[in-house]
């Protein structure tokens, strides 16, 4: 019996394992998956493909189009938050770039559902109301009057549960990365539906 378990096991793993492992791959180690390279068109063999002295990893990640050269940012960038799983997926060119967890607006104060527009980016911002007093928040991008995707120094829920007033709270390390990615103009889309409890974690 364990020796059928141990073989059932070790199919699986050797199954999985070749798929995982593929989604993973960076040949030039310029800190883009192979699969994101091919999307965006850059050379999985080149770590700096434009020849402009930066790698397309560190490029990509402060929203320059990895392409062009000259830190040029004239590349689609937009961000999905899903309500539902508590969850922002950033993209450009239409390729996924990654997904950072966040904490949306509780029930009641649901941060709003559509398509928006980043209108500015702000590198502090002193949130005051009946209750909470959350100075020198960093990394704020307002996507519509009064709403915004910021960062949160006073929680750690992000990916469980809603926590706002209706922005969108990231983790600092999360958010520094969001800000340097996104420009004025970007699209913000949130979809899905606030949830009424605490999400479980896979």
């Amino acid at each position: 019996m364990r020796i059928k378990l141990f073989l059932i096991i070790f199919c699986i793993s050797f199954l999985i394992g070749p798929f995982s492992f593929a989604a993973v791959i960076d040949t030039d180690k310029d800190g883009l998956s192979d699969k994101i390279e091919e999307g965006l068109g850059t050379d999985m063999n080149n770590s700096d493909t434009d020849g402009d002295g930066y790698v397309d990893g560190v490029e990509v990640a402060s929203g320059f189009n990895p392409l062009v050269g000259n830190r040029d940012r004239n590349i689609e960038r937009h961000v999905v938050i899903d309500l539902s799983k508590q969850q922002m997926r950033y993209f450009m060119n239409g390729i996924e770039i990654g997904k950072v967890a966040v904490s949306t607006g509780v029930p009641g104060l649901d941060t709003p559902r559509g398509e928006f527009k980043i209108i500015r980016k702000v590198p502090k911002i002193d949130y005051i109301g009946i209750n909470y007093s959350y100075k020198n928040t960093r990394w704020n991008l307002e996507f519509k009057k009064s709403f915004y995707l910021h960062g949160a120094y006073w929680h750690n829920q992000f990916g469980k549960k809603p926590m706002s007033h209706g922005c969108v709270n990231i983790a600092y390390k999360d958010a520094e990365k969001i800000y340097k990615f996104l420009d004025v103009g970007d699209v913000v889309r949130v979809v899905g539906k606030t949830p009424r409890k605490a999400l479980a974690l896979p």
